[in-house]
């Protein structure tokens, strides 16, 4: 295992360190923590002022057998600067390599830096990260003169977890990040609640929260629109039942902090019952919402995918159907609809009038197929991949996606829906 420190010119009085009931009296924090961590190598990074004038003397207060190796790095007086550093920082480990850190030596900056590299080495470069500590003096001298504790900053990390997951969602909607750090997080509970029954319990409603939000996530991603309504519906009261264990540990609060986020996110997605016969105009609505959230969030194939499958579920319920998942009756429907428009097509290419065989009951008809024909044209577009003839540039197949999804969004629906 290899030891990260920092060494700059300071005052390094001695103390005694205490770390998980060991303790190591000396003036540096790095001596402590190698005593405590038993690395096989410890790696100082430190300025020219610090190796002219203190490094001989702290290589020589350590009383095991280790190996020392000193890497040269600027003041971090820039931003420059500090990102020289963290390339140093970054390049002295190996991908999959155990490494710890002690942040408590070195300019103001260094132990910032040191927190962040940490951080990104074990996920960048999946580092075994054993601990990231840092010596408290001045907490020490405040509690007892001479002694010193050694923090373990390793579980603040994952707030930077926290951070990405919670970035992640607000981009994309998907909230299976933050679903892995809650079930990482139920794990730990769930052990410290073993003699607690109402702990057990909370601890329970905390991973059905998670299950809950991975399998909206996945739903969504795959386009299960209906099972993503029926998830969503249910969502608040699993939020409600985990907010007493999310707001009183400490581990989870920052996930607390978003739950508002998160259901603002959702919410407007939520169906009852997407397959109830009698409120059909309702799931029309909250699928429509659906492609405009996904175009949000620039989803674009599903937001296209969705559409097109919601204009044919459209037509459908006009001509006062109600099993909208039936595969045969779709199959029929699409095409009825398929042959019309083709046939719109052609008499618009001909420049000859358009006369309705099936649909002809259906107001603005000409308006309804020409939105078929486009919209399946940028489904088509979207989802071959751009191996067809006068494939659209990426630019141009978003503005035709999005001006498909407004023209949708003008279909007329019932008058609750909003």
């Amino acid at each position: 295992m290899k030891l990260l420190t920092f060494l700059g010119v300071g005052r390094y009085d001695e103390t005694t360190y205490y770390w998980n009931e060991i303790e190591h009296t000396c003036r540096f924090a790095p001596v402590a923590s190698s005593y405590f961590l038993k690395p096989d190598e410890l790696i100082v990074f430190l300025t020219e002022e610090a190796e002219e004038k203190i490094f001989e003397e702290f290589r020589n207060a350590f009383q095991i057998d280790i190996k020392i190796t000193p890497i040269g790095i600027p003041l971090g007086s820039n931003q420059e600067q500090l990102w020289k550093i963290f390339q140093q920082v970054s390049s002295s480990v190996q991908p999959g390599e155990q490494v710890a850190f002690d942040i408590t030596h070195g300019l103001r900056s260094f132990p910032l830096v040191g927190l962040l590299a940490a951080a990104f080495l074990r996920s960048g470069l999946n580092v075994d990260l054993k601990a990231v500590l840092y010596g408290a003096y001045d907490v020490g001298q405040q509690i007892s003169k001479g002694r010193t504790p050694m923090f373990d900053l390793t579980p603040m990390l994952t707030l930077l977890e926290w951070t990405t997951a919670a970035d992640r969602f607000n981009r994309t909607g998907d909230a299976r990040y933050m679903a892995s750090l809650l079930v990482n997080m139920r794990k730990g509970l769930a052990l410290k609640a073993q003699s607690n029954p109402q702990m057990l319990t909370d601890v329970g409603h905390l991973g059905n929260l998670a299950g809950a939000l991975t399998s909206i996530s996945q739903s969504l991603r795959l386009i299960r629109s209906y099972k993503a309504m029926a998830d969503i519906h249910g969502l608040a009261a699993r939020i409600e039942k985990a907010r007493p264990l999310l707001e009183q540990t400490a581990e989870t609060q920052p996930f607390s902090l978003v739950l508002q986020n998160i259901s603002d996110c959702y919410s407007p997605l939520a169906h009852p019952n997407p397959f109830d016969p009698e409120s059909l105009d309702q799931t029309l609505c909250v699928e429509r919402k659906m492609i405009r959230w996904f175009a949000d969030r620039e989803q674009w194939a599903q937001a296209v995918s969705l559409a097109r499958e919601w204009l044919l579920s459209w037509f459908m319920v006009q001509f006062h159907q109600t099993d909208l998942t039936n595969r045969k009756l779709r199959t029929k429907f699409e095409s009825v609809i398929g042959a019309e428009a083709e046939q719109f097509r052609t008499s618009k290419e001909n420049k000859q009038e358009f006369v309705s065989d099936f649909l002809a009951q259906l107001p603005m008809i000409e308006e309804k197929l020409e939105l078929w024909l486009q919209t399946t044209e940028i489904r088509n577009d979207f989802l071959h991949a751009g191996k067809r003839e006068n494939a659209l540039d990426p630019e141009v197949l978003v503005k035709q996606a999005l001006k498909r999804i407004d023209e949708i969004e003008k279909l007329p629906l019932s008058e609750s829906c909003s």
